[in-house]
């Protein structure tokens, strides 16, 4: 016998991924391009389309493919792949310390260069 399997609903699925991250819905709702107002409105669609929850998933980083495999693939950047604007502290702490690594490696490969040209004098 075969266990019919239920429908999740996305609104709901979006819901509680958001909830999660606690982050401020209105923020996450502008990121994705939509206002607070269009949030509520997603969140109480069972059958949400699916480049709505791309957009929350690309704001939020979150993979909603896992909950939804019939759902298209999309790309979850990482913090400051895009040079967007942080949303949360976190994210901010996140892309100074990329940066911060950045600067170093290529300061430390300048130093190199500066070393072997004084040398071969």
């Amino acid at each position: 016998m075969k266990t019919k399997r239920t429908k999740l609903n996305r609104g709901q699925v979006l819901a509680t991924v958001v909830e999660g991250t606690g982050r401020n819905k209105e923020d996450v709702a502008h990121k994705a391009g939509y206002s607070r107002s269009a949030y509520y409105k997603h969140i109480e669609n069972p059958t949400l389309d699916y480049h709505i929850l791309m957009a929350y998933g690309k704001a939020i980083r979150y993979d909603f493919t896992e909950e939804f495999p019939d759902m298209p693939k999309y790309i979850v950047e990482e913090p400051g792949d895009n040079y967007s604007k942080p949303v949360t502290l976190e994210d901010a702490i996140q892309l100074l310390e990329k940066w911060k690594d950045k600067y170093l490696e290529l300061l430390e490969k300048y130093n190199q260069v500066i070393e072997e040209r004084i040398t071969k004098k």
